[in-house]
Formats: C-alpha cells, structure tokens, sequence
C-alpha cells in the first residue's frame, strides 16, 4: 500500500509464516511478542461456540445474519478458517489505524493492534479486514452529513462524513456486526459492552432510500 512505513525488522523477520490448519499467512516484521498476540487471538477465535441463548429466542432469529453472511452456522473453528483463507501477509506498520487491508490480503497491523486494544476488539477487527479481501474489497463510503451515531468502540472518532459506512448490507461491517451479534445473543463476551459496539456497527449500514 502507498505510504505505508514499514517499521525495522523484528526478531521474527522477513519469511515467518502464521500456520493454522491448511492456512499459512507470511509474517512480515512481526516481533515475537506481537506472533503470540495474533496466535493467542486465533486461538480464542477458535475456541467460540454457541451455548445457552442470552436473549429471546424470536429475537435472535429475527437478527440473526451469521450463517447468510458466513455460509455456515456460528462456531469458531469455521470463523478461523474463514479468516485466515482471506489473508496472505500480516505486515506491522507505522499506521493511523490499529489494521487495514485495501483488497489484496496484506493485512498490516499498527501499535494500536498488539496494545490499545481489547482482544474483543482484535477479533471483530480480523472478521472486518478478511471481509475487504472479496470481490472488490468493498470499500466503504462517507457517512452522512449529521450522522447522529456515535463510535462506541473509538469514541474519539467523529462519524459525521468520515469514510465509516457501507453503503451494502454485505460488506465489512455486516460481517463485522454478524459476528458481534452472535456474541451478544450467546453472552461469550460482556454482553452489555458487545450489545453497544453492535449497535454501533449495525448504524453504519446505511439502508437505500428510496
């Protein structure tokens, strides 16, 4: 990606590989302590599986978009994959922000990423950029002027006409809400903490007038 400054090799190096499954993913300047972060998010995407409901049942299935979006049911081990089939580099860099992907599977990944943060927040983060590696990468388009909605993840960010919406129900941040609906109805997370971040990411789909 132009302009992106690639920070000074780490122990890890050029030609380190993420290995998972039939997935292998280059590491680029990744240091040690930044491969156990990534193993350790993986390992605890891996590990999600649906339980005991924590809403009304006609409610989950009313909202439910997990298996529509997916193409399979709620469970971790099919996240992971479906993750890591999206990506072929994850590069740390010197970016604004904590990750971002335009399109190719270069995933570079920023400070912000390994330790500003939440390990909720690494999850849903990895579900959004794999989502930009399809078709055309599903760009996102500017909010609206007066965009009453509010970051509940980034509350220092200012939505109003930033480029922080779709303008598809199928692009990153339905997947990314997809995702974080699940943990909500299944409670896997603080579900009060989950339900606002979901909201949150639900209006940033912008719905087609008419």
């Amino acid at each position: 990606m132009a302009g992106v400054v690639l920070a000074g090799l780490a122990s890890t190096g050029w030609g380190a590989d993420l290995s998972r499954g039939p997935h292998k993913i280059e590491l680029v300047d990744i240091s040690d302590e930044q491969r156990r972060i990534l193993d350790q998010t993986f390992d605890q995407m891996k590990a999600l599986q649906p339980a005991q409901l924590g809403i009304d049942g006609r409610l989950y299935r009313r909202l439910t978009r997990f298996e529509t979006l997916f193409g399979k049911p709620f469970n971790g081990a099919d996240l992971e994959q479906w993750v890591l089939a999206r990506f072929r580099k994850i590069l740390y860099g010197n970016i604004a922000l904590a990750a971002i992907n335009q399109n190719q599977g270069d995933l570079i990944v920023s400070d912000l990423f390994f330790h500003d943060i939440s390990p909720l927040e690494r999850l849903y983060l990895l579900v959004h950029e794999a989502r930009h590696s399809d078709d055309d990468g599903y760009p996102h388009v500017r909010c609206p002027k007066d965009f009453p909605f509010v970051s509940a993840a980034q509350p220092r960010q200012a939505l109003d006409q930033a480029l922080a919406c779709d303008a598809t129900t199928d692009g990153a941040y339905a997947f990314q809400a997809a995702l974080l609906f699940e943990l909500f109805a299944y409670g896997l997370f603080d579900q009060k903490n989950v339900g606002l971040i979901y909201n949150s990411t639900v209006a940033r789909i912008l719905r087609p007038t008419k």
